[in-house]
């Protein structure tokens, strides 16, 4: 039975997150991670990440399913790689679609039928990405 990223306190009192995907409509395989969570998270609706060696601005959403819910980012540290940030959803998973700019995210309808879209089990993030 898939779940949603839930939280639990590790032995040293540290946050941390587990996702357990299971394969979906919106993804081919599933997905099971851990991260130690450094700060609280917030909603997130749009991510510059970098395509095919290009920065572009994408729309985001967490799936589940019965459709969109909250994306979240959250500060996590990655085993031994430093701070990074965590992008999760719901529990298919996150769904993206390449948009214009962060004022585009409006123009988005999120489907699984839209070759444009892609989903991920989650991504992981540098510090410094932007987001809206």
């Amino acid at each position: 039975m898939a779940a949603r990223p839930w939280i639990a306190c590790g032995c040293d009192d540290t946050a941390r997150m587990y996702i357990d995907i299971e394969s979906n409509d919106n993804l081919n395989e599933a997905a099971m991670a851990t991260f130690k969570e450094t700060g609280s998270s917030a909603i997130v609706r749009a991510v510059r990440l970098s395509i095919d060696d290009a920065w572009h601005w994408c729309a985001i959403t967490g799936w589940d399913p019965t459709g969109p819910v909250d994306a979240r980012i959250t500060p996590i540290e990655e085993s031994g790689d430093g701070p990074a940030r965590l992008l999760h959803g719901g529990e298919h998973g996150l769904r993206l679609a390449r948009i214009a700019s962060p004022a585009a995210i409006s123009t988005v309808r999120w489907s699984l039928e839209d070759a444009t879209q892609w989903g991920e089990p989650f991504l992981l993030c540098r510090p410094e990405t932007e987001f809206a």
